[in-house]
């Protein structure tokens, strides 16, 4: 389902936003973090560690896990007020991003927003490839059929790249709007899963649904906007 407001967007062009201009040289921004370097302003080191964000990763994943397993069908598939998307379909979009990661570190090429499948780019391609996927979900057991290798998948990443993660947050990655360092993708994909995460549950725990044991903001330096929009 495609809320009205992503109807409008799509019905646009779907334009690349944001976009930083600096001396005239357009930079299409996926994370805050770019945009700090472009000014020549640098984070905090103690909000990169590229290791702990990558856990933190792990730990959305999981949590949406649960979410998937415990709450119920008719409820994962009730649209969320103003937003109009489905919990299901924001768990899809959420895995989407997360399973790009792997292959990303390996091939230094990120393929989101895109559909890895066709090999198609862009914001667009994106949303259908998540409709796509959605449409094939028929059941709970459909949900964690494409939810759990992903969880499993990124765990399993971990444990064996984890020297390489360690040494080189810095490694560079090239994706549709740009390129940026593995530590800024991981920044990027942790807040694009844990806004998805918290628009979802926001919604869950207003219908009374009980919810995982994570506290966004416990996690290692991550920023959220104030509401859940």
């Amino acid at each position: 389902m495609i809320s009205e407001q992503r109807g409008r967007w799509l019905a646009d062009g779907s334009p690349a936003v944001p976009t930083l201009v600096v001396d005239g040289e357009a930079h299409v921004l996926q994370h805050p973090a770019q945009a700090a370097r472009i000014l020549g302003f640098e984070p905090r080191p103690s909000t990169r560690d590229a290791w702990q964000i990558a856990w933190d990763i792990d730990a959305v994943a999981q949590a949406w896990l649960d979410v998937a397993r415990e709450t119920d069908w008719n409820v994962l598939n009730t649209p969320l007020p103003r937003l109009e998307r489905l919990p299901l379909a924001l768990a899809v979009d959420t895995m989407i991003g997360i399973a790009a990661l792997p292959p990303a570190f390996t091939s230094g090429w990120f393929h989101w927003p895109g559909n890895r499948r066709s090999g198609e780019t862009g914001d667009a391609a994106v949303v259908a490839y998540e409709a796509e996927i959605v449409a094939t979900i028929d059941d709970q057991d459909g949900l964690l059929g494409f939810v759990e290798p992903v969880a499993a998948g990124w765990r399993s990443f971990l444990y064996e790249h984890e020297n390489a993660i360690k040494r080189e947050p810095d490694r560079p990655v090239g994706a549709p709007r740009g390129e940026l360092t593995w530590v800024a993708l991981l920044e990027a994909q942790r807040l694009h899963a844990a806004q998805h995460y918290r628009q979802a549950t926001e919604f869950l725990a207003s219908l009374g649904v009980p919810l995982p044991d994570l506290d966004l903001a416990s996690l290692h330096g991550l920023e959220l906007p104030r509401t859940a929009y």
